[in-house]
């Protein structure tokens, strides 16, 4: 009896994920819990850290033909993870090609994971002024753009000359500053992924410079609360007032939910505690909301996202 050859199909392992034939690692069922400050939080169906930009590329454009669902984590300090997970693609830009710094005259540089502490120390250490009262905010300077992180100084959109940013289907282009659209912790950055930014400062004194985020460094760490990393901030400040002073005034600063708490010495921080849950730290927010909307009638708008 002849044998006629198997199908290499059928001979074949089957592809552990749909990314398999990019020539990429793919981490799937990767925990998202030590990826946030939060710490609480399922698994993403598939993580992956890239390379370089073309390997980006490849794995945003298969999402797109496989309809798979794709988020960026930067510093992870305002998501919140169900406890079931994340279904699709989480990317984070962690090598080194995402991360360069450069300063050049009054222009400063940097990919989207370079962490904010880094490029604001980079530019005051230039003797350039502009982003020194961002010092104290946690994250990447990627997320910092895209959520328009601001301090008493100003917002960090009223210094961005352009942004190099990937679309969907994996393609990069550069947008400038008329392409730009920056408001109260929210930019217009919402449908791409951002790689790098210039950043356009002021020349100034590197030496008051650096006593200047000395001193906001100390202001903004002493309202945190400390011993613990497992912490967000829970609403945006409205216009006029701040989320602290309305949750106080609205007597929020003694709710929990679980192991879910506010902390007290200033209430529009959340602290998880050791058995803390997604459900929890969500009930929590939504809580503090409630209480505010019931008895002082603002609405608050949530920085934490929930994914």
């Amino acid at each position: 009896m002849t044998k006629h050859p198997t199908p290499a199909s059928e001979t074949s392992a089957p592809l552990a994920t749909p990314f398999d034939d990019l020539g990429v690692a793919v981490s799937p069922g990767e925990p998202l819990a030590h990826h946030t400050w939060l710490g609480v939080g399922g698994s993403a169906a598939y993580f992956f850290e890239p390379v370089d930009v073309e390997a980006l590329a490849r794995v945003v454009a298969r999402c797109r033909e496989r309809a798979i669902p794709l988020r960026v984590v930067g510093g992870g300090s305002n998501v919140l993870v169900p406890a079931g997970g994340y279904p699709g693609m989480v990317v984070r830009l962690s090598a080194a090609p995402f991360c360069a710094i450069a300063v050049q005259e009054t222009i400063c540089q940097a990919g989207a994971g370079a962490k904010l502490v880094h490029v604001v120390s980079a530019a005051v250490q230039a003797g350039l002024a502009g982003l020194e009262m961002l010092v104290d905010v946690p994250g990447t300077i990627g997320g910092a753009v895209v959520g328009n992180a601001g301090g008493h100084g100003g917002d960090i959109g009223q210094r961005v000359r352009d942004v190099t940013v990937m679309l969907g289907d994996g393609t990069v282009e550069v947008r400038d500053r008329s392409r730009l659209a920056f408001e109260s912790r929210w930019s217009n950055l919402d449908d791409c992924i951002v790689i790098a930014c210039r950043l356009e400062l002021d020349p100034d004194d590197a030496g008051l410079l650096t006593k200047r985020m000395q001193k906001q460094w100390i202001l903004g760490r002493g309202t945190q609360p400390s011993g613990t990393r497992t912490v967000a901030m829970m609403f945006k400040d409205p216009l006029g007032t701040t989320a602290e002073a309305l949750i106080s005034q609205a007597g929020g600063r003694e709710l929990r939910s679980g192991e879910a708490t506010v902390y007290p010495p200033h209430a529009n921080f959340l602290v998880a505690g050791p058995r803390c849950t997604s459900d929890d730290v969500r009930s929590l927010v939504e809580m503090v909301r409630d209480r505010v909307r019931q008895r002082l009638g603002v609405e608050l708008t949530p920085l934490i996202q929930v994914w």
